[in-house]
């Protein structure tokens, strides 16, 4: 068809117009970013990719820095009123962030209390009352060993014979730990001094103390929020069990988290590994090789539990409800449930503690394992404890002084009197 030299002219300008203004396209939405400053694997990326498919005008921007860091810049944001929308809150620094819930905002409402852990939830309530946080996973910790290393180095495989071995206390599971070096190779014995990689029954005996400490009732705070760490028979307990763990030859000394640990994971290095179930994805990603080598044992002395957050939405967020409604899907128990069975990380919320998907599940990875159930029964062990202002920084200087020992530096004794030392020198509630 001709057109004529008119028609030609309005569909020269019409394209013109388009080009210029751009052509007409149905409206789109506006996308709010939800920001999201967190440590470690609180925030899962399954959830992200979910929550923007079914939230496609939400976009989640997670930032991850290390634990003691990510405070540490989450208390400059408060006082600089520079938050992000959403803040994770690790349990030990919990205490210190109660005494400040003006820099919060109010998290009532939005989940059913009595759907989850009573310590846990209260581990989110500040001084004053107010709901400040809710609780993300429970670190229920649990014993997860090399079945192959067990039968290599004279000891019994299946977990129930296994849990037996120490079934009377942490004595009994340093014992246990004498007996598997006993049975170290030749090349194994000399390999710490000839190859500087050292074998031994479990990664790092400095783990054992914040297991020990977490499974009394009471650590380095009274609820008034008077200081006992100096006082309290547990702490010390767990020191010097500690203590006497490192120098009994059991520990290979490597930091976890390090290329070293994954490493000895995979080369069998050590045997041994206290898991909290977070832990559980990390051994997965980091020793995708030993799959089917891997079983979980019960703790000595019983439940215990390290780590566990909050998820809190500062009072200066610029989205603050959107960041709300992100919190309330997320740590909801279905998706609560999704998480653990991708990712590990077991439910705080006690209402799914009863339901056969997580007590029946298994994972093929640790030997078909019933994680769910071996986690369960050790979190209904546990006992609340009030974590104080200064949680973290105390635990850091018990910590360093069990550095000296590990190292040959200190005795249990001198050890003790350091830490003491220090804390008396720099905390003062």
């Amino acid at each position: 068809m001709k057109l004529s030299k008119m028609t030609r002219l309005a569909v020269f300008g019409a394209t013109v117009a388009a080009l210029a203004f751009g052509a007409v396209t149905p409206a789109q939405a506006a996308t709010t970013t939800v920001t999201i400053w967190s440590y470690g694997n609180v925030i899962e990326p399954w959830a992200i990719t979910e929550y923007q498919r079914l939230h496609p005008d939400i976009r989640i921007s997670v930032k991850k820095n290390t634990l003691d860091a990510h405070h540490q810049s989450l208390i400059t944001a408060f006082r600089a009123n520079t938050t992000p929308d959403v803040a994770a809150i690790e349990v030990s620094y919990s205490g210190f962030f109660k005494a400040y819930p003006r820099y919060f905002s109010d998290m009532s409402g939005l989940l059913n209390q009595s759907d989850y852990l009573d310590w846990r939830w209260n581990q989110g309530v500040a001084t004053g009352g107010k709901l400040i946080g809710l609780p993300t996973d429970v670190g229920g910790l649990q014993v997860a060993y090399r079945t192959d290393l067990f039968r290599a180095h004279g000891l019994p495989t299946s977990r129930a014979a296994v849990s037996a071995l120490w079934s009377s206390g942490w004595s009994a599971f340093i014992n246990t730990g004498k007996t598997y070096v006993s049975h170290l190779s030749t090349a194994e014995k000399t390999s710490c001094r000839v190859k500087k990689v050292c074998y031994g029954f479990i990664d790092n005996a400095g783990t054992m103390y914040p297991a020990i400490l977490n499974q009394g009732s009471k650590k380095y705070y009274e609820t008034n929020g008077s200081l006992i760490y100096d006082t309290n028979a547990s702490v010390r307990t767990a020191f010097t069990t500690t203590a006497t763990a490192m120098t009994s030859g059991i520990s290979t000394r490597i930091n976890q988290f390090t290329s070293d640990w994954n490493a000895g994971m995979t080369k069998g290095i050590f045997a041994v590994v206290l898991a909290p179930a977070w832990m559980l994805d990390y051994i997965k990603q980091q020793a995708g090789s030993t799959r089917g080598k891997w079983d979980i044992a019960s703790l000595p002395g019983g439940g215990g539990n390290l780590g566990g957050s909050q998820l809190s939405v500062p009072a200066a967020a610029k989205h603050a409800v959107a960041a709300k409604a992100f919190v309330k899907w997320y740590l909801s128990p279905a998706i609560q449930l999704q998480i653990f069975k991708r990712y590990g990380l077991f439910p705080s919320a006690k209402s799914l503690y009863t339901q056969s998907a997580l007590t029946g599940y298994k994972d093929t990875f640790f030997s078909s394992a019933p994680v769910g159930q071996i986690y369960v029964t050790g979190v209904q062990r546990l006992r609340p404890i009030y974590e104080g202002k200064n949680q973290r920084a105390i635990d850091n200087y018990f910590g360093q002084s069990l550095a000296k020992v590990a190292l040959g530096k200190m005795t249990a004794s001198q050890a003790w009197s350091d830490a003491l030392s220090n804390i008396r020198h720099n905390i003062t509630n």
